[in-house]
């Protein structure tokens, strides 16, 4: 399948933009744009629960996608192919982590829901009686969003511009300041609606690739064999047991996917904001279990599109050609070099590439300006004294300023090449011990703030310590070999100056840094909550603060007294004075 491949690519040149593709581009934008601005007008001088909750009404289908597509972002869709192409499509078991997705329905999002918070983090403060808690659990969501808003942004945005007429500059910009715009002034109905509107888009350019490569094969059959003679795919890739040191075994993958979703979708302020938008409890479960679906096809999509991509540059890896720098181009340089003589498919796959950024921002920005709000800016007497519409436009300058940041710092991580790995980092090490924190409020009810907060700190900090760890030793993952005989002659193929550092090569205590990128959360929870018990025993449980049966998960509540219960022990207990004084 190389015939006519690399052709305008091997003389320097490159597929370009026409106006098709602009049209379906720019509609993409505008579209979005759009319904900040009806929900902007519709909503205007209303109170914060119909900015932040959308006045509760809303229904799950919309939620649902909106749900997905606030964790499925560009880095997915590039990354995706891009690991199925050099390392195979293991990690699409990763779509058994969804089974956490039930656990998170029956047994947290009920509870939260009837609480009513816009906060989630309200609940650690209510539980454990301190802010400490409660600051230090949104602080540190805060922070991870940023960060990984800046790699939402930046990390497609330098895809785009290595391998099509796309500029950098523009490509940030766009992405960062229009979904900070729609999202500060048309708040959760805008981020829902955009978010179906966007992942509608992405889905149907994931379907482009697919199509366009299975109809060159012939089917499918072609593009798995190809695969499995290269141990892209068969079940000979599979690996079993459990081995915390190798990148990928099916192990491995799926319980770094079940830590991950369960905290996703337990307790992170972005799903907890979601399922206090839903008009009813019914409503929510099926929020939830509709993501389901839509999030196996996504992940099938990505698998497939590898093999397709893989089996198109049989013969002549691209990046072992020199034509790309980076595996996650190898998507934009596959559209851009067989799909851009089919006016308005770049377009299309360019817009499909900004939904998933745009999906990301506009969700956590609102979602940060909540917590902002909620657990800062209402505590001060000057902003709780305001009327409620000038609250909302309060909270509406707080998005808009987290998505101006993260597009700031987008451009940081172009000139600081190590803040991109530092905001993965980040965020894959603070799902863990987030959870662990409130699986300690919810069924630990002896835990006390001293255990919450050194259950986020250590927790946090231990699995950073690995990743960052990682990073400073130069692991770095090991690529299947790409065969280059096909390449045309002048293609200057060469090895790569250094061999990538491998787990094997490593000393103890050293080698305890090669531990898998998939188990940071694990990692995370399992200090987190070691730590977080032992030393609520050593600082003596909740003694001293009465815990409220109310705010334990209804399965453990029969272990906490009843306020009335130890009233009446007190009662019973108590020296009657009037008998006193009569000696």
């Amino acid at each position: 399948m190389l015939d006519g491949v690399f052709e305008s690519f091997s003389h320097g040149t490159r597929g370009t933009f026409t106006w098709p593709d602009y049209l379906v581009f720019g509609g993409m934008l505008l579209s979005s744009l759009a319904i900040g601005i009806f929900y902007a007008i519709k909503s205007r001088n209303k109170a914060n629960d119909e900015f932040l909750l959308g006045s509760r009404s809303l229904t799950c289908f919309p939620v649902s996608i909106s749900l997905l597509a606030s964790y499925i972002s560009a880095i997915l869709v590039l990354g995706g192919p891009a690991e199925a192409y050099y390392h195979g499509v293991q990690w699409w078991v990763i779509c058994a982590g969804q089974i956490a997705l039930p656990v998170a329905a029956v047994v947290f999002m009920p509870f939260f829901y009837n609480l009513g918070l816009t906060s989630v983090y309200e609940y650690l403060e209510m539980r454990y009686g301190t802010r400490w808690v409660r600051c230090t659990a949104s602080g540190m969501y805060v922070v991870q969003m940023i960060l990984y808003q800046a790699v939402v942004i930046y990390a497609p945005a330098l895809a785009l511009a290595s391998v099509t007429d796309f500029p950098l500059w523009v490509s940030v910009i766009t992405v960062g300041l229009i979904a900070s715009v729609y999202t500060a002034i048309g708040g959760m109905k805008a981020v829902i609606w955009t978010d179906v509107l966007q992942l509608f888009i992405l889905i149907v350019g994931l379907f482009a690739v697919v199509i366009k490569g299975l109809m060159d094969f012939g089917g499918f059959e072609p593009v798995w064999e190809i695969g499995r003679k290269y141990d892209r795919a068969g079940s000979q890739i599979f690996t079993y047991g459990y081995i915390p040191y190798q990148r990928h075994t099916v192990p491995n993958i799926i319980v770094g996917a079940i830590v991950g979703k369960l905290s996703q979708y337990a307790c992170t302020q972005t799903t907890v904001q979601r399922y206090a938008s839903m008009k009813n409890l019914t409503h929510s479960y099926m929020a939830i279990f509709l993501v389901i679906p839509f999030f196996i096809l996504l992940i099938s999509l990505t698998m497939v599109a590898g093999l397709v991509l893989f089996a198109t540059y049989e013969g002549c890896d691209p990046l072992a050609a020199g034509l790309i720098t980076k595996k996650d181009q190898i998507l934009p340089f596959y559209v851009m070099d067989r799909l851009s003589a089919y006016p308005g498919l770049p377009g299309l796959f360019v817009a499909c590439i900004f939904s998933g950024a745009l999906s990301t921002i506009s969700s956590g920005v609102n979602s940060q300006a909540a917590v902002t709000w909620e657990d800062v800016f209402s505590k001060i007497p000057f902003f709780a004294r305001l009327s409620l519409s000038a609250q909302a436009g309060v909270t509406k300058c707080i998005a808009l300023a987290y998505g101006i940041l993260a597009l700031g710092l987008a451009f940081l991580a172009g000139s600081m090449g190590g803040v991109l790995q530092a905001a993965i980092a980040v965020t894959s090490s603070v799902a863990g011990p987030l959870l662990a924190v409130f699986i300690m409020a919810l069924f630990m009810p002896f835990t006390n703030a001293k255990g919450a907060c050194m259950c986020l700190l250590l927790g946090t900090g231990v699995a950073l310590g690995f990743s960052f760890g990682a990073t400073a030793v130069g692991l770095k993952p090991e690529l299947l070999p790409s065969p280059t005989d096909a390449c045309p002659s002048n293609l200057n193929i060469t090895a790569p100056a250094t061999p990538p550092v491998r787990v094997s090569d490593l000393e103890y205590p050293t080698k305890f840094l090669g531990l898998s990128y998939t188990q940071m959360g694990p990692l995370g929870l399992v200090v987190g909550l070691v730590f977080g018990v032992l030393i609520s025993l050593l600082t003596g449980r909740s003694r001293g603060h009465r815990v409220d049966p109310k705010l334990i998960h209804p399965w453990v509540r029969w272990s906490v007294p009843r306020p009335e219960e130890v009233a009446m022990r007190v009662k019973e207990h108590s020296y009657d004075n009037k008998i006193s004084t009569q000696f």
